[in-house]
């Protein structure tokens, strides 16, 4: 086949991610390399499938070994795949081994020692070590991102402000276009409560088109949140649309924003922007649905936004509620509706308010009494405030004495909920028992 040919195939491939060029390309490079395994073009293609495009890691990971076979001294090569062994395979041993062999080869290789410190602060948990590796690095190389991560670990890990300012301000000295540095500068004065310098810095950084997703969500959650700024913060949602016009997040925020304010007009039009990509953002999923039933009242489509984000991520415990709660108002579907409020159990810290329906829903859809006071004896009281804790003693009380018949252990949950927080209602209830029951003693 003629490098035209291949060419075209490759634009097919890597470009329509076209599944029968893609395996024609394998196939071709796979030839070459049994003629030829030095054929570093070959090799890296078939990296570049095998990683990117049909995710056989296990593939990908051979062939990067045989590149490295051929290309011994491509200190790149190693950076490349230890970020792939680190990402992808989650060996981080082997990721440590290739980001030192890279700034071995080549001591001013700044992703090397960038991919190197957040690697022992993330996956390691070496703090310590993290931050010598910056100042290591330097030694080597004075860079805007090396002073940036130098200032990251200084003010969140150490606490130490005004060192990190210091080393922000050389970044942006270096770099005045370094987007994480702004970031960075911005959640430091933020941390410092210094919110009109966070104002500031992040104004700037807009200005200068220097921004990220980090930076245009401390802005606006800075402007909502100390300056109660709504309008403020869809005028920088809507330069963020103008940067980028394709993240459908922004589209969403904005929807949202406008919903809080009560312009349902306009969040409406940009619930309809934000519904004209293909979503796979979970968080922008979750807001459009939300939206859909609260401003289209279309909680069947809303339904399909909530599934995606299943099918993303099954343990996304806002999809979780919504779709229990839809099967347990809207089609009466209880079993999985049930099955649902029992997952969301599962996966969640905070079991108080799932024991408590999934207790309602065994009393009052299949009247067992026994499952629902099973539910509702897991709920760990000491996490709850006063309120809390009356209440469900109260309910439990309640099934005692009006499905299970027994009102000794009734009376012992109403008196329970009674010295938690007096009240003249449980009061009441306690007297009526003493009254009615001449088997109980007061």
């Amino acid at each position: 086949m003629s490098d035209v040919n291949i060419d075209k195939l490759k634009q097919l491939a890597f470009e329509n991610n076209d599944y029968h060029s893609l395996k024609q390309l394998v196939e071709i490079y796979e030839s070459r390399i049994k003629k030829d395994p030095h054929d570093t073009d070959a090799l890296i293609g078939l990296v570049k499938i095998h990683e990117t495009y049909d995710k056989d890691y296990l593939k990908a990971r051979d062939y990067y070994e045989k590149l490295l076979e051929v290309l011994p001294n491509d200190a790149s090569l190693y950076y490349q795949y230890g970020s792939f062994v680190e990402f992808n395979l989650h060996d981080y041993e082997l990721a440590k081994n290739m980001y030192l062999k890279a700034i071995e080869l080549n001591p001013n290789h700044v992703n090397s020692y960038l991919n190197l410190s957040w690697l022992y602060l993330d996956r390691l948990d070496d703090v310590h070590t993290s931050y010598i590796i910056v100042q290591e690095a330097l030694k080597s190389i004075e860079d805007s991102d090396i002073y940036a991560q130098l200032a990251y670990i200084e003010f969140r890990k150490y606490k130490e402000f005004k060192k990190a300012e210091s080393n922000l301000r050389k970044a942006l000295d270096l770099d005045n276009e370094n987007d994480l540095a702004y970031t960075y500068l911005g959640q430091l004065y933020i941390l410092e409560k210094r919110f009109d310098d966070a104002k500031s810095i992040f104004a700037e950084a807009l200005e200068k088109k220097q921004v990220n997703d980090l930076l245009l969500h401390e802005y606006g959650k800075l402007l909502i949140v100390q300056y109660k700024d709504f309008e403020g913060t869809i005028k920088i949602l809507e330069q963020a649309v103008e940067l980028y016009p394709d993240k459908v997040i922004y589209y969403a925020y904005i929807a949202n924003l406008y919903f809080v304010l009560g312009n349902n007009s306009e969040s409406i039009r940009y619930l309809h922007l934000a519904e004209s990509f293909e979503i796979k953002d979970q968080e922008a999923l979750l807001l459009v649905g939300y939206l859909k039933v609260m401003l289209d009242d279309d909680k069947d489509e809303a339904l399909m936004y909530f599934e995606k984000v299943i099918e993303l991520n099954p343990t996304n415990l806002n999809a979780l509620s919504f779709i229990g709660f839809y099967n347990l108002m809207n089609n009466q579907h209880i079993d999985t509706a049930l099955g649902y409020f029992k997952k969301i159990a599962d996966l969640s810290n905070d079991t108080f308010i799932v024991y408590f329906i999934i207790a309602q829903i065994y009393l009052q859809y299949y009247h067992d009494s026994t499952q629902a006071l099973e539910y509702l004896l897991k709920i760990d009281l000491r996490r709850l405030n006063i309120t809390e804790r009356s209440y469900i003693l109260f309910v439990i009380g309640n099934i005692y004495e009006k499905y299970v018949g027994n009102n000794h252990l009734a009376l012992d949950y109403y008196e329970q909920a009674y010295q938690v927080k007096p009240d003249k209602f449980i009061e009441a209830v306690i007297n009526q028992i003493y009254e009615s029951d001449k088997t109980i003693v007061n």
